[in-house]
């Protein structure tokens, strides 16, 4: 093997629908690695590929619906409101410098809070870096879980979100949060 050439883990992933649409899941080993929203059945060979351009190809994926199972419960619960944690474990390993920092404070955020995506450059040390902290989240591999969701404009605007503001204003609501 070169030393170009890189270890590709393999991932398992399914596609299951919830009530906020057709969710596309990924994990290695029971640790999420994505989760795109509007991804149907159809879609599915399309967020396949997509996933493995944005990992650099640090993964392949094969569709293991069984292996899947209990996170795919584990979703369509929270969504439904049946559970009120999203406690699943995740790996995103694969990225590095502030956009992991930031995926990481994020995931800290608790049910119910919101934070402008200023508050969250302040929180990783760089103030002035709310725009990136804003392309990080257009770019989370892992919604729901780091729940990006709970991160809105300055004036407490809802902003962009992959799934739509309609499935943010929703989970926010389930969640029981205040807006700013």
């Amino acid at each position: 093997m070169s030393t170009k050439t890189k270890a590709r883990r393999t991932a398992a992933y399914t596609v299951t629908d919830t009530a906020i649409g057709p969710l596309f899941v990924a994990a290695v080993a029971g640790r999420l690695v994505a989760i795109k929203f509007g991804v149907d059945e159809k879609r599915a060979p399309d967020a396949v590929d997509a996933f493995e351009r944005e990992t650099h190809g640090a993964y392949l994926l094969e569709r293991d619906d069984r292996a899947l199972r209990a996170i795919a419960k584990h979703l369509r619960d929270y969504v439904d409101g049946r559970r009120a944690d999203l406690a699943l474990p995740f790996d995103v390993s694969w990225t590095n410098g502030f956009r992991r920092e930031v995926l990481l404070e994020v995931a800290r955020m608790p049910r119910g809070a919101v934070a402008s995506y200023a508050e969250i450059a302040r929180r990783c040390g760089r103030p002035n870096a709310y725009r990136a902290v804003g392309h990080t989240m257009a770019t989370n591999p892992i919604p729901l879980v780091i729940p990006c969701h709970r991160v809105v404009g300055s004036n407490g605007n809802l902003t962009g979100f992959g799934g739509g503001l309609d499935v943010k204003r929703r989970l926010l609501a389930l969640e029981g949060a205040t807006l700013l």
